[in-house]
């Protein structure tokens, strides 16, 4: 009945773009595990679920998502985005999707990171330290949220922005030993190490300054339709966490 009442009252079908970026494990957009994702899975049952809108699905990188957020002139939504103030001003954000480990440092075993000074006594790293020794190269994507300690170590020039993908990621950048250490999330790299057989060579630990978990949410721009959007999506949300599908992915 509302689905109804919102297309009669807008004088339109509701249309919405989700907005996917190859962020393996949750989002796969090629290769033998293609669309079987933890949120690709997910995003097709919200979908089945929400027949009163028109869904589209459009592959971008990181920096074009978060322009397509600032405008309003189309429906964009996307999973697994992490709350932010600034990404709030321009997102409404639904309930909590997920809870996923909080940003790691990564690094070979055996190397002068096991010993290093910025190895903290609780067992985290320093990111900062880390940038501060020219001797060290690390990498990290650009286009992400990152605590304090990391966007400081972003002005240091042997602490470089690199595009991870399915091809090129965190994991193969410090197993052909291109780089010293990589900061990314630990379910990614578990997955990309998975796939060459390499986890026993990598060491991991958390970031000082970072949330040891973090909350993924269903993020859509603040166009005129997307408070209602919003509200199917939460209660998609709802009617999914009851079924055997949801506790799988």
């Amino acid at each position: 009945i509302i689905a109804g009442l919102f297309y009669c009252h807008s004088g339109h079908a509701v249309e919405v773009t989700w907005l996917k970026t190859d962020w393996p494990p949750h989002q796969i957009t090629s290769g033998v595990y293609q669309e079987q994702g933890t949120f690709d899975l997910l995003q097709k049952q919200i979908v089945t679920l929400l027949p009163q809108i028109t869904h589209q699905v459009q592959i971008v990188n990181l920096q074009r998502m978060e322009q397509a957020f600032l405008q309003t002139s189309k429906n964009v939504c996307s999973f697994g985005s992490i709350f932010t103030d600034k990404r709030a001003v321009s997102r409404w954000y639904s309930k909590s999707v997920a809870v996923l480990p909080g940003l790691a440092v990564h690094f070979r075993s055996g190397t002068e990171l096991d010993q290093h000074p910025a190895l903290q006594a609780n067992g985290s790293v320093d990111v900062r330290k880390l940038a501060q020794d020219i001797q060290l190269t690390g990498a990290y994507q650009p286009n992400r949220f990152y605590p304090p300690s990391v966007l400081d170590a972003t002005t240091y020039a042997n602490f470089i922005p690199h595009e991870f993908t399915s091809q090129v990621n965190a994991a193969a950048l410090l197993v052909s030993k291109r780089v010293d250490y990589v900061i990314e999330y630990p379910e990614r790299m578990t997955f990309y190490l998975q796939q060459n057989n390499s986890a026993k060579t990598i060491q991991t630990l958390a970031v000082a300054d970072a949330s040891p978990y973090v909350e993924s949410f269903i993020t859509c721009n603040k166009s005129p339709e997307a408070p209602q959007i919003i509200e199917w999506i939460n209660a998609a949300l709802v009617a999914v966490w009851q079924t055997a599908e949801y506790k799988q992915a």
